[in-house]
């Protein structure tokens, strides 16, 4: 009985000694907009002012993400991070014709929806904090 009782005990020590090598984390969740309407099909991206690996995530339809730190983790380190923003350059927006005359309405609206966003979103000098628990971050560009 002894063989098969310490095995399993050692396992069940092992299995809950196990200590992770995250770090703190914060959920991360919000809005992007620009000019009031919602940026889709952008990446957004919080990198630590602090040594660390930064977190990423893309906008739906809405504008809407929420931050993942690595495939099966949600959140952002806790601490203050440096935000950027990128659109997603599709096919579909890299094929459409120089002329707008020439765009579908469905083709305009794509293009109109992909306008430049800001400086601000790339040139490092938007700046957010990530509390430990749940965090509304919407950003207005």
């Amino acid at each position: 009985m002894t063989r098969i009782l310490v095995p399993c005990i050692c396992m069940l020590f092992v299995a809950g000694c196990g200590g992770s090598d995250l770090p703190e984390l914060g959920t991360v969740f919000g809005r992007v907009t620009l000019d009031g309407q919602p940026v889709a099909e952008a990446i957004v991206n919080f990198a630590p002012v602090n040594p660390g690996r930064p977190s990423t995530a893309e906008t739906d339809a809405d504008g809407n993400y929420e931050l993942v730190y690595l495939p099966d983790v949600e959140g952002a380190v806790v601490g203050d991070h440096v935000v950027s923003i990128e659109r997603i350059v599709t096919t579909e927006l890299d094929n459409l014709p120089d002329d707008p005359s020439e765009m579908s309405a469905e083709e305009q609206a794509a293009l109109e929806a992909s306008k430049p966003l800001p400086d601000a979103a790339t040139d490092g000098s938007m700046k957010k904090t990530v509390n430990s628990g749940s965090n509304e971050i919407n950003i207005e560009l």
